[in-house]
Formats: structure tokens, sequence, C-alpha cells
């Protein structure tokens, strides 16, 4: 049975209502909401275009809950490399698999509550460029995406740049959903009991935090605080492929740019 946590503000925005909330990235760190859902950022029109341009990708990577187009920096600390030569692949596909291209669909989305801020994709060296978001396939009946939070990644060799020039600690995280699951499939946001407020996230007993389940609809994208709520993926149900694409976001140290990747 689902528990429910009332989830402090959490936001549902159309494209009217989101220039109501200017500053919405910078509200979300401090606190004054959880999380949000934009409505319809990805057009019910592009989608099954977006579909058929993921379907033509098959270099995937396995990962424990399926597949994904891209990478995530966590798993790359120790060959980064690596990790900035997939980047060089996979942002011009991204572009070539959306409609818009996907940096410009995701500046143009953030940059509306952003308060005035510069959004961009981080870059290193002058010519290193991060990943802007991994698209995940996540499969039915493998467990979903396992419970973590932004802040446990923070310290690993990966996150040192990052760390260098912007607020990682409690930064943010988004995504797009493209395909929702026939059943499950949800992000779980838990909120520990008083007694486990200092227990590690894999350590959590889960059935004793209060949980909060968010399901979007396909084109909406969701921006939470997902830096120091422990969250993970529903396990999915059905015949159905959970596919969203995205990563994390910070503000920059200056506090002139946010910063998105993944």
């Amino acid at each position: 049975m689902k528990s429910e946590l009332a989830i402090k503000n959490w936001l549902t925005l159309t494209a009217e209502s989101i220039k109501d909330y200017p500053d919405g990235i910078n509200q979300i760190y401090e606190g004054k909401f959880d999380g949000m859902v934009i409505k319809e950022v990805l057009p019910k029109s592009e989608i099954q275009k977006v579909k058929r341009n993921l379907e033509s990708r098959d270099v995937r990577e396995s990962v424990h809950f399926g597949t994904m187009l891209g990478a995530i920096l966590t798993d790359r600390q120790t060959d980064r490399m690596k990790y900035f030569n997939t980047a060089d692949i996979v942002r011009p596909q991204l572009d070539q698999i959306f409609e818009t291209s996907f940096e410009t669909l995701v500046e143009s989305v953030l940059s509306k509550i952003s308060g005035g801020r510069k959004v961009e994709v981080p870059i290193e060296n002058a010519d290193s460029y991060y990943i802007p978001g991994t698209v995940r396939f996540v499969e039915p009946n493998t467990g979903g995406i396992r419970v973590h939070k932004g802040n446990d990644f923070i310290d690993i060799t990966g996150w040192q740049y990052l760390n260098q020039v912007s607020k990682t600690i409690d930064s943010l995280s988004y995504f797009i959903l493209i395909e929702k699951a026939e059943q499950g499939g949800e992000l779980v946001l838990y909120e520990p009991s008083t007694d486990q407020l200092l227990t590690p996230t894999l350590d959590l007993d889960l059935e004793e935090c209060k949980a909060t389940y968010i399901d979007p609809d396909v084109g909406d994208m969701i921006v939470f605080r997902g830096g120091n709520i422990v969250h993970k993926v529903a396990d999915v149900k059905g015949l159905t492929t959970r596919i969203t694409v995205g990563g994390f976001m910070a503000i920059s140290k200056d506090d002139q740019k946010v910063f998105y990747w993944s």
C-alpha cells in the first residue's frame, strides 16, 4: 500500500503559469518548494517522432534497470576521458532525436524559472562538454531505478570540477517523460523517520519512511530537490518500457548561471 507524504508546495505549472515563478529554480534550492511538474514541455505532436528516433539508436549501455543512451558522471569517475568522449557522441545524437534540439528545448524551459541566470551545459578546460541528459529505458520487472539522492555523489572524483564551479550540495534533478509505464514507474520520494535521519541512503528501511508518488504525464518535465530528497523510480509493470531523459542541475557559485548535466 502506498503511504502518502504531504510534499511541501509541490507545483504543477503550465505554459501560462510558469511565468509566476521566474526564480523557481532558486526557490527550490531554498526549500520553498520540493519540486514542480512543468506540463507538456515536449508537445505530444513531437513525442512519437522522438520515440521512433530513439528506437533507431541501438548503441545503448546495459544497466541494472534496463539500458541507457549516454552516461552518468558517477559511473565514469575513474575514466573521465571516456565520459567526455561519450559526451561528444551523445550531444549531437540528442539534437537529432528531438525536433527542436534537446539543449534548446531544456534551456528554453529552464530559462523561464532561472531568475535571469544563463542556463547551459558545463564545459571544462574550454573544450570538454558535459553530457546534457541521459536517456533511461527502464524495462519492466527489473526493480526500477535504485534508491539514491544527489548528495551521495558529490564527494567522488568525477564531481571535483562541478563542486568548484557550482552549488552541488542539495542540487536539483530534472527529467522529461517520453514514454509512460502501463503500471508503476512513478518517481517515489522518501522522508526518513526521525530515527533514520543520519542513516546512509542504501541502509534506510524504506518501509519506515513516508513516501510520495509523483506520476507525470508524457511530455512533462520534473524539477525537484534530488540532492537531498531520497528517491527512486518504482518498478515498471506491464509490457511498456518507461523512457525519460534528464540528469542534474545546479546554480553556479557566482550565482550567474544554471548548469545542467548527466
